[in-house]
């Protein structure tokens, strides 16, 4: 015998407006952010990501742009308007790298920031076991696994006798625990690349007398927690180097790292209008490239630090000295040419009165992923 159900044909009207409230307020689950995401990150291209870092105040400001698209032409030159800028200030310092929608940065401590939802989560101070009243200076590098699908903040410290590594698990953990490096024991000095489930940093070796050449690439697989060094050979030293990070003690490094397709390459800020690449070409054979590039006479004469490469193959550099508006320079490696995007709208003339002001450029994606808390 069938038994027929019958549907109540009474309908439940519900406004438009209050089904987006109802949804608003529904926390996001973590299928459909690491989905969003990845259609994000495939299908459209990634925004900028623009940080001015007053080291002695308490705002760092974080400005999110359009990512201007490459001119068919060699060189070329655009503007963004204020009116597409995302601005906003954060309680913060230093930011270090951005993986996946999140920045890594640090006043006292190291925060976890979503420039798409605001949102900022810090977590505990560092404590060291050795010499623990002398406060912790270090580096920190924020990488993520695929596979476990973990977020992963590495520290390393920046002192030389105390060389203590600690990580994070982000969403999962709230003390720091340590990570011993068995490899070698070596101080940071780059900032962080993150590429391939891999963080790599320029660091030295503390277990080689100074006067020898001690400069090497860190790997540390963020899923298995291992490190691993990458040797950089004597002979492509620049002159006058006996470190590739180090060209006089205490004098922070003139090189960045960058993912040059798919390869660690070791960029140099230029200097009398032109700059050098190191490419990792083996690593386990100690194989290294290098090639000179040479800026527009345009720009000669001018002081640049190097941002990040993006996905365009081109690495961004940004003046030493702010000039308004702020004006973002790109060098397209294959071209060997250049072109500039003027940023409108920044508050130039009140960032020209910090004394210690750092700029950081990257690349990023806008994501709904952030720490429960």
């Amino acid at each position: 015998r069938k038994t027929k159900l019958r549907l109540n044909p009474t309908r439940i009207y519900i406004p438009l407006d209050l089904q987006i409230n109802t949804l608003l307020r529904l926390p996001v689950n973590q299928y459909f952010k690491k989905q969003h995401l990845n259609i994000t990150s495939s299908s459209a291209p990634p925004r900028l990501l623009i940080s001015f870092q007053d080291f002695h105040g308490k705002n760092l400001i974080l400005v999110s742009s359009p990512n201007p698209n490459v001119s068919s032409s060699s060189s070329s030159s655009c503007c963004v308007p204020y009116k597409d800028l995302n601005v906003f200030k954060i309680n913060g310092k230093l930011v270090y790298n951005a993986v996946r929608g999140l920045i890594c940065l640090s006043r006292l401590k190291m925060g976890i920031c979503n420039p798409s939802t605001r949102q900022l989560h810090i977590f505990p101070q560092l404590k060291y076991k050795e010499d623990p009243k002398i406060s912790p200076r270090p580096n920190y590098f924020v990488g993520y696994d695929s596979i476990e699908d973990q977020y992963k903040v590495l520290a390393v410290d920046r002192l030389h006798w105390r060389m203590e590594h600690k990580i994070l698990l982000l969403g999962r953990e709230e003390a720091w625990r340590e990570a011993p490096c068995v490899a070698c024991p070596h101080v940071s000095h780059t900032s962080g690349l993150f590429m391939n489930g891999t963080l790599y940093y320029g660091a030295s070796r503390m277990d080689i007398d100074p006067p020898n050449n001690n400069s090497i690439i860190v790997s540390f697989d963020v899923r298995h927690e291992t490190f691993n060094i990458i040797n950089v050979p004597s002979k492509i030293l620049p002159m006058g180097y006996k470190n590739m990070w180090l060209a006089t003690t205490g004098v922070p490094t003139d090189k960045t790292l960058i993912n040059y397709k798919g390869k660690i390459g070791v960029v140099e800020d230029p200097r009398e209008g032109s700059f050098r690449m190191w490419v990792v070409e083996d690593a386990e054979k100690e194989e290294w490239s290098m090639n000179t590039f040479h800026l527009p006479e345009s720009v000669v004469g001018l002081d640049f630090k190097v941002m990040n490469a993006f996905y365009t193959g081109e690495i961004c550099l940004v003046r030493k000295e702010l000039t308004d508006p702020f004006c973002l320079f790109y060098y397209n490696l294959d071209r060997k040419s250049m072109r500039s995007v003027t940023i409108e709208g920044l508050p130039i003339s009140k960032l020209k009165r910090v004394r210690n002001l750092y700029v950081t450029v990257s690349d990023h994606y806008e994501s709904f992923m952030f720490l429960e808390t």
